[in-house]
């Protein structure tokens, strides 16, 4: 395959995704497994170096890019003659090409994929916020560490500020700082000397105004290892778009990571407070991760290792993803923690360009964090932060329907029978009611034994588990009446959330619905969880009034209970 192909290759390939590798941590190298499109890649780097390098006005041994730069190709490849439309391809471009022409199997096994330049910018941007800084370029305080480093595009930012704050220094002066600040790991030995030579080639410049007879090979700033190691050194800031997958911890893993794992062990999860560990006294942590750390169950003991030690310093929102990402699963954000105290948090929205959002105090405990998306919920945000009480804390479980379908295909019919109960589907919830969706009907009854766990019973209040984005609310809830129950019993599907009262619930479920179908809660619940998705955790940390409030709600009529409703949320209805 030729580059150009290679790099159509690339710019097609998904970019960022969710990943279900059940390796054990650390178990192989994704570097030894390369495709045609990759080798191709590899072997044109070279010649690639050799155009840069003669570009800046060096010559002979110093095109030759296993002399420049102090590492060594791992693979012996026959280099191509280089395209015409490849000597001008940055080092991003380099980058890219090598990551994303990995092979399906391989990206979706380790986790990995490239970071756009503009999300690294931005990374470096947030990081920079996050240390105070102002816009003018500095030299970089200590180490700055990729742990999963892949092609080395989050490290060109920082690398690049460093060299443009030192540019009056004598060059060689400056090439030989960048290796006590510059670091990347990564357990591919391909994609170490990729971002080896793509980090270098930043440096050319520098190297053209060395004395010929002063120069020196360029200092290798990658290293093949695990970033995870718990014997690397304190860095000043740490950058990562960490791999992301289940994986199998050994027992000394367990022991280490066991704090912040809840049921299966998340390989970003992990990278998180591995970064937490290693940060110096001052230290900024800056990542591209999914937004579900902020508010899923799972990720509840991450919650609470970041805010026992770090604080949220700016949190940007990939909102208009269309124009960062291709083929993106999971609502993903840029976000810097720092060790400094931080008063105020920054939020961002970055679609074709970045654009503020809000200023809000930062969270400090493992519940859900309640950050605004859009401009239009910053004060939602703000008056939910300040309730006391949650659903769940007064009274209220919501239980994840238990039909699972598809396991179930033979029991499925479309006509009652004895031995056979109502099924209730996502699309049978409508605000307000129950209205049977005659799509399902061939589905609609499911043979079940008396005494299976998959039976409801009891009334309850139904809610999507999920929603178009074209809806209006995001939460559509309806209660599960005697009527709805007149066969004694239904089965509700695994797509449908059930909140179900304790005995000493201090809310009615006429109270509840009224919350739920508000414009108010609706907007808090878009604070919480910004994907289509409202799992049965974040259903149940909604924030509520107190139980005071609560209870002088239990008796007014609807009208007035609206009226009371608005009153609590009216900034924001406002």
């Amino acid at each position: 395959m030729t580059l150009g192909q290679a790099l159509d290759a690339a710019s097609n390939a998904r970019l960022l995704g969710s990943r279900g590798s059940r390796s054990e941590l650390g178990a192989d190298h994704p570097g030894l497994d390369i495709t045609p499109t990759a080798a191709a890649v590899l072997a044109a780097i070279p010649a690639w170096w050799s155009a840069r390098a003669s570009a800046v006005g060096l010559d002979g041994e110093w095109l030759d890019v296993s002399v420049a730069v102090a590492t060594s190709p791992i693979y012996d490849v026959e280099p191509p003659v280089l395209e015409r439309e490849w000597g001008p391809m940055t080092a991003e471009q380099v980058g890219m090409a090598y990551v994303s022409a990995l092979s399906p199997a391989t990206r979706a096994r380790h986790g990995r994929y490239y970071t756009p330049g503009v999300l690294a910018e931005q990374l470096w941007d947030s990081a920079r916020h996050a240390m105070g800084w102002s816009r003018a370029p500095k030299a970089l305080p200590g180490l700055v560490r990729d742990p999963a480093v892949g092609g080395g595009a989050l490290l060109l930012p920082p690398l690049r500020e460093h060299v443009a704050a030192l540019g009056d220094l004598d060059p060689q002066l400056v090439i030989n700082s960048v290796a006590s600040v510059i670091e990347g790991i990564d357990t591919d030995p391909a994609a170490v000397w990729v971002a080896n030579v793509v980090l270098a080639s930043e440096l050319l410049p520098l190297l053209a105004r060395v004395p010929s007879h002063r120069r020196k090979p360029l200092p290798a700033l990658v290293r093949t290892g695990d970033g995870l190691s718990a014997e690397l050194a304190r860095a000043a800031v740490i950058l990562m778009n960490p791999p992301y997958g289940r994986v199998r911890l050994s027992h000394a893993d367990r022991a280490r990571f066991g704090p912040v794992v809840y049921g299966h062990a998340n390989l970003y999860s992990m990278f998180m407070a591995a970064a937490v560990e290693k940060l110096d006294d001052k230290g900024v942590l800056g990542a591209i991760v999914p937004t579900s750390f902020m508010s899923g169950r799972y990720f509840e003991p991450l919650r609470r290792i970041l805010t026992d030690h770090v604080t949220l310093a700016g949190a940007t929102f990939v909102e208009d993803r269309s124009g960062v990402f291709t083929s993106v699963l999971q609502e993903t954000c840029v976000v810097a923690f720092t060790r400094r105290k931080v008063r105020k948090v920054k939020i961002e929205s970055l679609g074709s360009d970045c654009s503020y959002v809000a200023t809000v105090g930062p969270p400090t405990t493992s519940n859900p964090w309640i950050l605004p998306r859009r401009s239009d919920l910053a004060v939602a945000a703000a008056v939910a932060a300040s309730l006391p009480q949650t659903l769940r804390g007064a009274g209220w479980r919501v239980r994840t329907g238990p039909l699972v379908w598809n396991r179930h295909k033979e029991d499925l019919h479309a006509r009652p029978a004895t031995g056979r109960y109502r099924v209730l589907w996502a699309a049978d919830i409508k605000t307000g009611s129950i209205k049977y969706d005659k799509a399902r009907n061939d589905k609609r009854y499911v043979a079940l034994p008396e005494t299976s766990v998959l039976i409801q019973r009891e009334r309850c209040i139904l809610v999507q588990r999920t929603s178009a984005p074209e809806q209006d609310s995001r939460i559509v809830a309806a209660p599960l009446t005697e009527a709805d129950l007149a066969g004694g019993a239904v089965v509700i599907e695994n797509h449908v959330n059930a909140l179900v009262p304790e005995e000493a619930s201090a809310v009615s479920d006429r109270v509840v619905l009224a919350l739920l179908r508000s414009r108010a809660v609706d907007k808090v619940a878009r604070c919480i969880s910004g994907s289509v998705a409202l799992s049965a955790y974040e259903l149940e940390s909604l924030p509520l009034p107190s139980d005071e409030t609560l209870a002088k709600w239990a008796s007014l009529d609807d009208n007035a209970l609206d009226v009371a409703i608005a009153a609590v949320y009216a900034k924001i209805e406002s």
